[in-house]
């Protein structure tokens, strides 16, 4: 070796074993970490593309006696930023995986309603909702949900032929109801579910959201023309009594829901018993193109927490009684700006013979709304129309609103006008609603 390199070799050695111990204080091993998903160690590992070719390397410097490579200091990095509060929830936990949800729902109102052949106003301040709420888990395999109503409080109808209440001046305080009182049994996670009790049958997408979530003022106006149809001492608003099977197949792209439920008892003869007639059959099939509506109930907006497009099909037969629908369902986050929300609903019944009080009639419902980020405000507008045959004349209801959401579905405003024309009416008939919503569940 040439005299003059004697002190290269340990120069380069120095400075190898400095530069290593650098490189391993900047990058220590990985340790195993899991979460839901999994072992981070089994994720698999990002493939870079392929890249052009770089060019030739420049040559390194010669490292020169008693050099010492200083290591990297770490990039400093921002604090973490608190976690958002999420929707409040008065819980009790048990054990096994059981607890106890408690919650509320107050739906204050003032209405201004028109006559279609009457002049002037009937106005109103009620409650259009007021709710007692409890639900939770037993085992973690066990569900159960129970809800109590006191529906239109202080409303004091003098309109004729609409709402439920008779054409007086007279207050409404029908009492306290059983809204919803069902359990369900997770048979299989999210594949099957039996669901047992008083409950929403699988009608068409409206029919199924929540009173509580709703994106406009109420329900469609023709969402629950049954009514009463079934007979029972008080208008279930749509709600029977049964059992239904229902899940989630291929990743939650499609959901199925049928179930036999109570429907409409026959009277006894002089020779038979009464109630001798078979159940109520429902069902609904929706498809699931991106996220899906994994609950019992569906919601009229969810407010960019998902991503759902959805179409559906529905179909509920008792004897000669039918009913159909068809509906789809659009709730989207566009960007930063806002959610785009929109649904329409198609609906053909027939009480037939079994149900003569219920006459053919088809309904088409639809409302779309924009969500404003920034503001947080929805202007909403909705279209329904109804026809049929016989006495039923055509009924047409346009409405459009805005909603103040300063707390999502917790806590809202919404304002709305509707105008209702009915073929060979005196006249059309308007109406203004001013809402409130607190909710807690």
């Amino acid at each position: 070796m040439h005299r003059g390199s004697e002190w290269l070799v340990p120069s380069l050695l120095c400075g190898l074993l400095t530069a290593s111990s650098a490189i391993a204080a900047e990058n220590p091993p990985p340790t195993e970490t899991t979460s839901e998903v999994g072992s981070a160690a089994s994720a698999p590992t990002p493939q870079t593309p392929p890249t052009e070719p770089a060019a030739a390397p420049t040559p390194l410097p010669e490292p020169q006696p008693n050099t010492v490579v200083a290591a990297p200091q770490p990039v400093p990095t921002a604090p973490a930023l608190p976690p958002k509060p999420g929707a409040p929830s008065f819980r009790l936990e048990g054990p096994a995986g059981s607890f106890l949800k408690i919650g509320l729902l107050l739906q204050p109102q003032f209405q201004a309603a028109g006559d279609l052949t009457r002049d002037s106003y009937t106005k109103n301040i009620y409650s259009r909702r007021t709710r007692i709420l409890l639900g939770g888990t037993l085992f973690g395999q066990f569900e159960y949900f129970v809800e109590t109503d006191f529906a239109n409080l202080f409303f004091a109808n003098n309109v004729p032929g609409t709402g439920d209440a008779p054409a007086t001046s007279v207050k409404s305080t029908p009492g306290m109801n059983v809204q919803d009182a069902y359990g369900t049994w997770k048979i299989y996670g999210d594949f099957a579910k039996l669901d047992v009790g008083y409950m929403l049958p699988p009608l068409a997408h409206n029919a199924l959201q929540s009173a509580a979530t709703l994106l406009s003022l109420d329900y469609f106006a023709y969402t629950f023309v049954q009514g009463n149809s079934f007979q029972s001492s008080g208008n279930p608003v749509g709600r029977d009594t049964g059992a239904q099977l229902r899940g989630l197949l291929l990743d939650g792209h499609v959901e199925y829901r049928a179930g036999l439920f109570q429907g409409l008892r026959n009277g006894q003869t002089a020779t038979d018993v009464g109630s001798r007639n078979f159940f109520r059959f429902t069902s609904r099939l929706q498809i699931n193109l991106l996220d899906a509506e994994t609950g019992f109930f569906y919601a009229g907006t969810y407010h960019g927490a998902k991503k759902v497009l959805s179409i559906g099909g529905s179909a509920d037969i008792q004897d000669k009684y039918k009913y159909f629908a068809g509906d789809a369902f659009l709730d989207l986050p566009v960007g930063p700006v806002g959610v785009v929300t929109a649904q329409v609903n198609l609906t053909r019944l027939d009480g037939g013979t079994f149900i003569p009080g219920l006459i053919k009639r088809t309904a088409l419902m639809g409302e779309a709304g924009f969500l404003i980020s920034d503001l947080q405000l929805s202007p909403i507008v909705r279209v329904e129309h109804r026809w049929g045959s016989g006495t039923l004349v055509d009924e047409t209801l346009l409405s459009g609103g805005i909603a103040y959401w300063p707390h999502g579905h917790n806590v809202n405003v919404k304002a709305f006008y509707t105008r209702v024309t009915d073929k060979g009416a005196v006249h059309a008939a308007n109406q203004f609603n001013l809402q409130g919503q607190l909710f807690v569940f």
